[in-house]
C-alpha cells in the first residue's frame, strides 16, 4: 500500500510540474518585441512638403514571456527623420508591457526620398525589433511670368527656381496644377494652355475661344477659367472637351477663380467682392465676401478663403463660410496679383518687384522676397508633383 501511495505522489508531482511549466512565449519564455503602427515591417510617412514636420509615435510591445532587460533604441539613416521623444531606452519591458518613441519627418527639398531604420534591442539575444521608416518630399511652387510669357517653378522651400520652366505663353495671367498637368490662361490669345508636370508637351491652345483668359483652377473633374473679356467663368472636362465659355454668366469683372470640394469662388474686381457658387454653377452669391479692394485672385483651403487686394497691396482672408473677413491678413506686398495656399504657407506673386512672397498660415513671418527674379508675376499655384 505504501508503494502505491509513493507512485501516486510522484505521478501527481509530474502532472503539477507539467501544468506549471512555461510554454514557449508564456511566462519564463523569451521576450518578443514588435513596433506599431507598422505594415510588413515598415511605416511610410507619405509625401510631405519641404518645410513641414510630421511626427509619428511608435509603440514597442513585448508580447513574450519574460523581460527584455535594459533596452537600447537607435535611429539610423536619413537626417530628415529624427527622434524627438523616447520612453524606451534603458527600460526593461516585462511581458505585455509597452513603451513609445516619437520620430518626426521633415524633408528638406521637394522630390527627395528618405529612409531610416528604427531599432530596439534588449540584453537578451531574442529581444530585438526593427522598423523601416520611409517618406518623400514633394511639391513645387509655380508662377506665371506675364512679362516673358513663361511659367516659373521652384521647390516649395524656394530652391531650384527656374523662370522658364514652360515657355511660349501669351500674356499669361493665371496658373493651376493637378496631379498630372500644369494649366495657365493665355490672355493674349484667349486660350488655356496645358503641359505635363515636368514641363513637357506644352499645348498653348489646349482650350480655345476663351475671352482674355485670366485666372485658372482645376479639380478632379474639370478645368475652370475666367473670361475677363466677357465677365464669365468657363469650364471644360480635364481632357479639354465639352468647353462651356459661359458656365457661370453672372460674374462681374471677374479676374481670379478657385475651387474646393463644394464650391467655385471668384473675385469681382470692380465691386470689391468675393463670389461663390455651387460646383454645378448654381446658387451664385456675388457678395459672398465684401469689403475687398479691387480683388484680383482667390485661393481656398480646408478652413479659409484667401484673396489679393490690388488696391491696398494686401492679402485678405476669411473663414470658409465667409465670416471674420480680414482685409489686411498679410500686408507689405508690391502690386500682388496671385495667391495660393498649401498645408503650411500662403504664397503670393508681387508683380511690382518680380518676387514671390510667402507667410505662415497664420499670416506671420511674411517674406516678400521668398523667390526673386520673376517678370511681372500674375499668378501662383502649389502642386504636389
Amino acid at each position: 500500500m505504501a508503494m502505491h501511495r509513493h507512485v501516486w505522489s510522484v505521478a501527481m508531482l509530474v502532472v503539477v510540474a507539467m501544468l506549471i511549466a512555461p510554454a514557449a512565449g508564456q511566462a519564463g519564455g523569451s521576450p518578443v518585441l514588435s513596433w506599431s503602427p507598422a505594415t510588413n515591417g515598415g511605416f511610410d510617412y507619405g509625401m510631405v512638403n519641404p518645410g513641414q514636420t510630421v511626427p509619428e509615435t511608435f509603440m514597442l510591445t513585448n508580447s513574450g514571456g519574460s523581460a527584455t532587460g535594459a533596452l537600447t533604441v537607435g535611429l539610423s539613416g536619413s537626417s530628415a527623420l529624427t527622434m524627438t521623444a523616447d520612453t524606451c531606452t534603458a527600460t526593461s519591458l516585462g511581458p505585455r508591457a509597452s513603451c513609445t518613441v516619437t520620430i518626426q519627418y521633415a524633408p528638406i527639398s521637394a522630390g527627395q526620398s528618405d529612409t531610416a531604420t528604427l531599432a530596439a534591442s534588449g540584453k537578451k539575444d531574442a529581444a530585438a525589433a526593427g522598423l523601416t521608416l520611409t517618406g518623400s518630399g514633394g511639391g513645387h511652387l509655380y508662377w506665371v511670368n506675364a512679362g516673358t510669357g513663361t511659367i516659373g517653378r521652384a521647390d516649395l522651400g524656394g530652391q531650384n527656381a527656374t523662370q522658364s520652366f514652360i515657355t511660349g505663353g501669351s500674356v499669361a495671367r493665371g496658373v493651376a496644377v493637378d496631379a498630372g498637368h500644369v494649366y495657365w490662361g493665355n490672355s493674349g490669345t484667349s486660350t488655356i494652355g496645358r503641359a505635363d508636370l515636368d514641363g513637357q508637351n506644352a499645348n498653348q491652345s489646349f482650350i480655345t475661344d476663351a475671352s482674355a483668359a485670366a485666372g485658372v483652377a482645376v479639380d478632379a473633374d474639370h478645368v475652370y477659367w475666367v473670361n475677363s473679356g466677357t465677365g464669365t467663368i468657363g469650364r471644360a472636362d480635364l481632357d479639354g472637351q465639352n468647353a462651356n465659355q459661359s458656365f457661370i454668366t453672372t460674374a462681374a469683372n471677374a479676374r481670379g477663380v478657385a475651387v474646393d470640394a463644394g464650391h467655385i469662388y471668384w473675385t469681382n474686381l470692380v465691386t470689391g467682392t468675393i463670389a461663390r457658387a455651387d460646383l454645378d454653377g448654381q446658387n451664385a452669391e456675388q457678395s459672398f465676401i465684401t469689403g475687398a479692394a479691387a480683388p484680383a485672385t482667390v485661393a481656398v483651403d480646408a478652413g479659409h478663403v484667401y484673396w489679393v487686394n490690388t488696391g491696398t497691396s494686401t492679402i485678405g482672408r476669411a473663414d470658409l463660410d465667409g465670416q471674420n473677413a480680414n482685409q489686411s491678413f498679410v500686408t507689405g506686398g508690391s502690386a500682388p496679383r496671385g495667391v495660393a495656399v498649401d498645408a503650411g504657407h500662403v504664397y503670393w506673386a508681387n508683380s511690382g518687384t518680380g518676387t514671390i512672397g510667402r507667410a505662415d498660415l497664420d499670416g506671420e513671418n511674411a517674406n516678400q522676397s521668398f523667390i526673386t527674379g520673376a517678370s511681372a508675376p500674375f499668378g501662383v499655384a502649389v502642386g504636389s508633383g
